[in-house]
């Protein structure tokens, strides 16, 4: 029965891919690749925004300044298949007390290393990476600070 729904699953979202008109980014090599790697080469596992093809929702929705939380880079992202992108934060707010402003953790350059070593298209905006699973558009992906 749960091979039955994972492929109604798989089958829905390349309905909607289809239909959006999306064209595909990364797969679920480069997905694999970039998740060992956050897990394994990094001190900690950056928070992210997650947009899914199926949902309009944002997970979380609001993220637009620094959080406290990380990121659950394990389950979180599975099926890659699904991931129509996610905006990722490199940087958390560490608390110091009740009575201390929280650290800033910035990862931001040791996350850059992992997106050109594993030759990934982003787009950088305010702080965050946008990595694409897919996109109805490139032309944002080829401007500026991506790979060459």
């Amino acid at each position: 029965m749960i091979v039955g729904y994972e492929q109604d699953f798989k089958k829905r979202v390349h309905e909607v891919i289809k239909q959006k008109q999306l064209c595909s980014v990364m797969n679920d090599t480069k997905w694999g690749n970039l998740q060992s790697d956050v897990l394994n080469k990094l001190p900690f596992t950056p928070p992210y925004q997650a947009k899914y093809v199926l949902d309009d929702i944002l997970y979380p929705e609001n993220f637009e300044n620094d959080v406290w939380y990380l990121g659950d880079w394990i389950e979180g992202l599975s099926p890659f298949f699904s991931v129509e992108w996610i905006r990722v934060r490199p940087r958390y707010q560490k608390h110091k007390g009740n009575l201390l402003p929280p650290e800033l953790i910035d990862i931001s350059k040791e996350f850059l290393s992992i997106l050109h070593e594993l030759r990934i298209q982003y787009r950088e905006e305010n702080n965050t990476f946008f990595i694409y699973g897919y996109i109805s558009n490139t032309d944002s992906l080829f401007k500026g600070n991506q790979l060459s």
